[in-house]
């Protein structure tokens, strides 16, 4: 799984069009304030270790929100991060979860609608925390 995280002072996202691998567009559009964005992409490594995955990046992110005092957490797929995708079927699922656990660690949560084709804007805050990629 490979994640960019940016800090933004504000996102927000609409959709636009499907794709064959769409869920239901809920919610088709957000609009966040200090939102540490997630951009979150799947990949067919992590297809056997979703339970691991969702561990680590759970306490990864208790520990950025922490660090940089940020309100809420937005969790985006975006494909865009890799040429070995997992199953779309599995990346629903595991999306879906990451956010059921980090809402249970009491981290005001919100994931964008997977298999949609989005618009988006945002404003990075800068500091030094503001920006950072993961592997996991």
């Amino acid at each position: 799984m490979r994640v960019l995280e940016i800090h933004c002072s504000s996102f927000s996202y609409r959709i636009k069009k499907s794709t064959p691998v769409a869920e239901d567009p809920e919610p088709e559009s957000e609009d966040l304030k200090d939102v540490l964005v997630c951009l979150v992409c799947f990949e067919k490594k992590d297809e056997n270790r979703l339970e691991e995955l969702i561990d680590e990046f759970v306490e990864n992110i208790k520990v950025d929100v922490s660090r940089i005092q940020c309100k809420s957490v937005l969790i985006y797929p975006y494909a865009h991060l890799s040429k070995q995708l997992g199953k779309p079927s599995l990346a629903k699922e595991f999306l879906s979860e990451l956010k059921n656990r980090l809402v249970g660690e009491k981290i005001d949560t919100h994931k964008s609608p997977f298999g949609w084709y989005k618009a988006f804007r945002l404003e990075c805050i800068g500091h030094p925390l503001a920006e950072a990629y993961r592997e996991f």
